[in-house]
């Protein structure tokens, strides 16, 4: 970890990040929906239009939104902020800590769990041979817009973005990250899903 990252306003708890995953934000409309809330967030005073790289350590932008003076608006508690990064395009998303495959994917055609990792058997490693179709499906999709994988449970294949993920695991075309921001108000995210008119998933993220 550099320098940088210990001036985390979370003093011994290293680098965080709170995400708000929008689940149904496409490709096609990631960047008009991002807009949307940046503007809104400016025009509240909740971020700047000034860009910033310090306390940022996000996978999936290489700037973020430096926060403005009524941020306080939206959090719980009052020890700091860091830039809030917008990512888009088509990614997977990961709550914890180097955590970065889903306990079980739900089959869209017949509800099915296919268990990937089976923690109350006390399994703490993927099965290979369940996740790897999965994996390569979500690949395909990350690279070309298109991927699939076969359920095992009734043989339907279904496209990668319609199967649906354990808590924590996410694939999506838009997400907000909070870098080092006191935790979000219930409020401000259930107002933020309005402004989308999507489904949204919260995650926390420590480095």
């Amino acid at each position: 970890m550099t320098d940088r990252a210990h001036s985390g306003k979370m003093q011994g708890m290293g680098v965080y990040c709170e995400r708000i995953v929008d689940l149904e934000a496409t490709e096609a409309d990631g960047a008009r929906l991002a807009t949307r809330i940046i503007d809104w967030l400016v025009a509240e005073g909740i971020l700047t239009r000034e860009m910033t790289r310090e306390q940022l350590y996000s996978d999936y932008a290489e700037e973020g939104y430096a926060p403005g003076p009524n941020w306080r608006r939206i959090t719980l508690e009052d020890w700091g902020t860091g830039p809030v990064a917008v990512a888009l395009g088509r990614n997977t998303f990961a709550e914890g800590q180097g955590m970065d495959t889903p306990e079980f994917a739900k089959c869209p055609a017949c509800a099915a769990d296919t268990v990937i990792i089976d923690f109350p058997s006390g399994q703490w490693e993927p099965d290979r041979a369940a996740w790897e179709p999965l994996a390569a499906g979500i690949e395909a999709w990350q690279r070309t817009g298109v991927g699939a994988a076969r359920c095992a449970a009734c043989d339907t294949t279904s496209p990668i973005p319609e199967w649906r993920w354990s808590s924590g695991f996410a694939l999506s075309s838009l997400a907000f990250e909070f870098w080092d921001w006191p935790p979000l108000t219930e409020e401000f995210q259930q107002e933020l899903a309005a402004r989308l008119g999507h489904t949204i998933v919260r995650q926390v993220v420590k480095l």
